[in-house]
């Protein structure tokens, strides 16, 4: 299965432009599935009254749907959505006429600017099956969640895909992270970030397909930068058979114990009735 990262930056509130990007470079590489990063529809704005997210169904959405169809792949794309009166920092997976859309579970207050102000918060896992490969799909700060990857992994996800527009610094951090959701979870997972300056703040690319081992398989530089990906299905089913699940632990009542000495003897006594204990 052929992925392709596209790594680029999405101009704030030129979803026009946006397209002509991203389309050129859907036009010139064959591949199953494309992958443009966290609000590449919108790009970031640093105020709330200038997200213009009642355009973007018109002048982006409804193209890459378009564009889906005549290039006959699928497309996961950032991009802000309201829905029922709320707004959501979203990935939408666009097969053709069909949009499935993801909400962000975890905002940030780190980055280009405070997403709390802005989103609502999602709850809901998105699994994708893309020619009998299971896809699980997240957002940004989502990697913070063990929960929603093991989540995947127990529903048999062979392979995960996070969007995200983090900065060096963020990204400094989950370098890290995003290794061991991979490694602890036995799942390949794709990153891609955004790029370029946004708000004041610059996004530093460095996206990166990293291996159930948690070893980086590809990355991307710190500029604009595609790169096709040949996801090995066999990989995955290989994969999934090593696949530990980690229990969830359940604990019993606390025992606190502290050590004392005294007269040449050593005791231990209860740190709460001052008992001695065997």
């Amino acid at each position: 299965m052929r992925i392709t990262l596209v790594q680029s930056r999405g101009l704030m509130n030129d979803p026009t432009v946006n397209f002509f990007k991203a389309r050129m470079r859907i036009n010139n590489v064959e591949s199953d599935i494309f992958v443009l990063p966290e609000m590449f529809c919108s790009g970031y704005t640093g105020k709330k009254e200038e997200m213009t997210v009642d355009v973007l169904d018109a002048k982006i959405v409804s193209k890459l749907s378009e564009l889906s169809v005549n290039r006959g792949c699928a497309i996961i794309v950032g991009c802000p959505r309201e829905i029922d009166g709320k707004i959501y920092d979203c990935a939408l997976h666009i097969t053709g006429r069909d949009i499935n859309t993801y909400k962000k579970m975890i905002l940030s207050n780190d980055g280009a600017f405070d997403e709390k102000e802005y989103f609502s918060t999602g709850n809901q896992p998105m699994i994708i099956d893309h020619m009998g490969t299971k896809i699980g799909i997240s957002v940004g700060y989502d990697l913070l969640s063990t929960e929603l990857y093991k989540y995947y992994a127990e529903n048999d996800v062979d392979l995960l895909i996070c969007i995200s527009a983090f900065t060096e610094s963020q990204m400094n951090r989950f370098d890290s992270i995003v290794r061991s959701r991979a490694s602890e979870n036995s799942l390949p997972v794709i990153l891609c970030n955004m790029v370029g300056p946004d708000c004041g703040v610059n996004l530093i690319g460095r996206s990166k397909f990293i291996g159930p081992d948690g070893n980086i398989i590809e990355g991307c530089t710190e500029s604009s930068d595609v790169r096709v990906l040949e996801v090995d299905t066999e990989m995955l089913k290989e994969a999934k058979k090593n696949r530990m699940i980690l229990p969830d632990l359940v604990f019993g009542e606390c025992i606190r114990v502290k050590s004392e000495s005294g007269n040449g003897e050593h005791k231990k006594t209860c740190a709460y009735t001052g008992a001695i204990l065997e």
